[in-house]
């Protein structure tokens, strides 16, 4: 049994017409998700209240949405890439909602060490609140919400994405949709229950570094060969030369505490990162709207 509340007390991101952020006193909006009997984290701490920031673009819409999944790095580390990505996708026309999932549970500098304090699993409630919030806007389609994430948020994109793994968080949310499509940016995808029988509940598009030694391609590739072969809507891009982060703007740098401090190499790519930032416009444009309306 779940209970939720929502605070409209703190700072809405929105943005003018020439498309500059400007703080208005309307709300980031705080979900609170209070699991009477709900899963425990793997320190056995129940869920704590999980933070959701909302950003709209200009206007009455309604307008499609895309729920974003941060990185290992989290809302506070990460903050330059959740930016970034949040702007393009209010610039393309839609209303981002951005669940912090590692503060309130007591990581807010990420869990880049160990990922599964976290696991993906556990995110996919988050995911689902959002949804929920969401599609209840006035500014928003509800049915058509998408979802979108990085690394530890792409795992989590998958986990959410999966038939089974969909339907009981949507159970535990009291969610009424489910996502219209779902990005997933070099995610893990070897790890999970649900990765042995994978069944994409809606269009799923991974993204992937050829030369990623964090989160692998390869398994990835298996992945979607094995969902295509089964029918499934699941695609794969992988960017020869990219490493992990090849969307952002990092340069190559060594990662010592990734994969439990085996350590891993990051790096943005130019041509990777506008190819990525086509494939979303694309891809999201086709699921999220082309509704007829």
């Amino acid at each position: 049994m779940v209970a939720s509340r929502v605070w409209l007390d703190q700072v809405l991101t929105v943005t003018d017409q020439r498309g500059r952020f400007l703080r208005a006193a309307l709300g980031v909006v705080s979900l609170a998700i209070q699991a009477c009997m709900g899963p425990a984290t793997s320190s056995g701490v129940r869920d704590p209240q999980v933070s959701i920031e909302v950003v709209r673009p200009e206007g009455a819409g309604p307008f499609p949405a895309v729920v974003l999944m941060h990185s290992c790095a989290g809302v506070v580390r990460g903050a330059r890439h959740v930016r970034d990505w949040s702007r393009r996708l209010v610039r393309l026309g839609y209303l981002v909602a951005i669940p912090d999932s590692f503060s309130p549970r007591g990581y807010p500098q990420g869990v880049c060490g160990y990922g599964g304090l976290v696991p993906a699993r556990l995110r996919a409630d988050d995911a689902y609140a959002a949804l929920r919030h969401v599609e209840n806007l006035p500014t928003v389609l509800a049915d058509k919400i998408g979802l979108m994430g990085h690394s530890h948020g792409g795992w989590t994109v998958l986990a959410a994405m999966d038939r089974d793994v969909a339907a009981e968080a949507r159970a535990t949310t009291h969610a009424q949709h489910g996502f219209a499509a779902g990005i997933a940016f070099y995610p893990e995808c070897a790890a999970g229950a649900w990765v042995a029988d994978y069944h994409a509940a809606a269009p799923l598009l991974i993204l992937a570094g050829e030369l990623d030694d964090w989160t692998p391609s390869a398994p990835c590739q298996r992945l979607a060969e094995w969902a295509q072969n089964q029918g499934q809507p699941v695609g794969i891009k992988v960017y020869p030369g990219a490493l992990h982060s090849f969307d952002s703007y990092a340069p190559m740098m060594w990662v010592r505490e990734a994969r439990q401090g085996r350590g891993a190499t990051i790096g943005g790519n130019a041509v990777a990162r506008e190819d990525s930032i086509r494939e979303v416009e694309v891809f999201f444009g086709r699921y999220l709207k082309n509704s007829g309306r």
